[in-house]
């Protein structure tokens, strides 16, 4: 990298972007140079929320073939991700995009072929690995601080918002359509979840579950997964329910997530993360009678800002980063094995 800054194009101006780029705009080692998106309308009104003069693109070869660009977070639909991630790295840009990879096993091996042939760096961002509480658990887990972990568990549950938040309308259109998806919220918000378990424990195995299919594409509650962790004698159990009756508290969506980490020498609890229901520490340890609270910061942009630090170093420095191609691919079997799973009744082994 010939620049002492990294000069980045954002490709999408959606309601996901007002999470994503802050990070970028904070960090003195990045400048936005370009944005893209299909209404040049919303870049330009975007461009001015950030209060800066970017170029600005309407079609996505232009900001590709922009040889001012080192670097692209792409905060497109997944369906798009494949062509798009494959185009930016043939062009040497670095890039980063948004979860999921895609939405086939056989996309994500063509987009590995680009990351080996290109050089470059990618990465899925995935800001659950750099949200303050969980990365606090990781610490934890690592230092032996609850001994040998045998159990995680994950519960997410869906309710009402009672707090203005960042809203959603555009970013569900494309998510309820079945043709261009293969599930919806254990394939698009477990992602998270997936990759969380792996950043704690190590890579599974194998997976059982039992996925509900309702009118509603995005819904799929109730839902339980199992999964094992390979060479350890280690669970996890993912599940999601729906409570659209329960008001929660959230500057974000409305959903309300609990992670557990049980130990051999205690319990790790992560109480919170999108949402905010419960008024505790968000990491506890619990061991005995012993509990001992820390308070790190709890904000769920953290996580979107941890993850624009850890890209532009990346890609200034030629380090690698959290989920790479190979991450990344772990966790597209992990989703698309869940749904397998379930239709067919049987555990899939990975």
């Amino acid at each position: 990298m010939q620049s002492a800054k990294l000069k980045l194009g954002i490709v999408g101006c959606g309601s996901i972007s007002n999470l994503n780029v802050p990070g970028y705009l904070k960090n003195p080692k990045c400048v936005i140079s370009a944005l893209c998106d299909p209404l040049r309308d919303r870049a330009n009104e975007k461009a001015k929320q950030w209060g800066i003069s970017p170029k600005i693109y309407e079609n996505y070869d232009d900001i590709v073939s922009d040889k001012d660009i080192d670097a692209l977070e792409l905060l497109t639909p997944t369906p798009l991700h494949a062509e798009q991630i494959i185009k930016a790295l043939n062009a040497g840009k670095h890039v980063s995009c948004q979860k999921p990879l895609t939405s086939s096993m056989s996309e994500a091996e063509r987009i590995e072929k680009a990351v080996l042939k290109s050089g470059k760096l990618f990465r899925v961002t995935e800001n659950f690995l750099y949200y303050p509480p969980i990365l606090k658990a990781k610490q934890l887990i690592e230092s032996g601080e609850i001994g040998e972990p045998s159990l995680v568990r994950i519960r997410t549950i869906r309710g009402k918002s009672i707090s203005p938040n960042i809203g959603d309308s555009d970013r569900l259109l494309w998510r309820k359509d079945s043709h261009l998806n293969p599930g919806g919220n254990l394939y698009d918000d477990g992602w998270h979840k997936y990759a969380t378990a792996v950043y704690w424990l190590g890579n599974v195995e194998k997976v059982t579950s039992i996925v509900t299919k309702t009118g509603n594409f995005l819904d799929e509650t109730p839902s339980a997964i199992v999964m094992k962790i390979a060479d350890k004698d280690s669970l996890v159990t993912v599940d999601y329910s729906s409570a659209s009756e329960m008001p929660i508290r959230t500057k974000y969506y409305p959903l309300d997530e609990f992670f557990e980490i049980i130990g051999s020498k205690g319990t790790i609890w992560v109480t919170r993360c999108t949402g905010e229901m419960l008024d505790m520490a968000p990491v506890v340890v619990v061991k005995g009678d012993h509990t001992k609270t820390y308070n790190v910061p709890s904000d769920w942009i953290e996580g979107f800002n941890g993850a624009a630090d850890s890209f532009i170093n990346g890609a200034l420095n030629g380090m690698e980063t959290d989920m790479d191609i190979n991450f990344s691919k772990h966790i597209l079997n992990i989703a698309l094995s869940i749904y397998k799973s379930s239709n067919e009744e049987k555990t899939i082994y990975l």
